[in-house]
């Protein structure tokens, strides 16, 4: 596989945030299908606004610069007045090359 340019900003965003990168690696498992914020939050556990804020942005606690879908890595989809979050081709380009350095992290995930 070819190195994709990481955007510093992206590696900064998710260290500083391991629900962020547990909701990137969820969303990597399920693509290329998306899934309810309330499913996402009870699969990694979090609260549904937690979850929120990592892929949105929110007041100050999520700056949305960082959120996921601002940096490209996720998008929303609403169908029927339904959202649902899915990783973007984007997105799972970079879960590949982040995923073998982040091997250790993945295996403590439990779904």
């Amino acid at each position: 596989m070819s190195l994709a340019f990481i955007d510093p900003m992206i590696i900064r965003s998710l260290n500083k945030s391991k629900l962020r990168k547990k909701i990137l690696y969820l969303l990597y498992k399920m693509y290329p299908h998306g899934i309810y914020l309330s499913e996402i939050s009870r699969r990694v556990k979090s609260d549904p606004s937690n979850v929120l804020g990592c892929l949105k942005g929110m007041n100050g606690r999520y700056n949305g610069h960082f959120s996921l879908i601002e940096l490209g890595l996720v998008e929303c989809v609403e169908k029927g007045g339904i959202k649902i979050y899915k990783l973007t081709d984007y997105g799972k380009k970079i879960v590949e090359v982040l995923k073998d350095q982040d091997s250790d992290f993945i295996d403590s995930l439990r779904w």
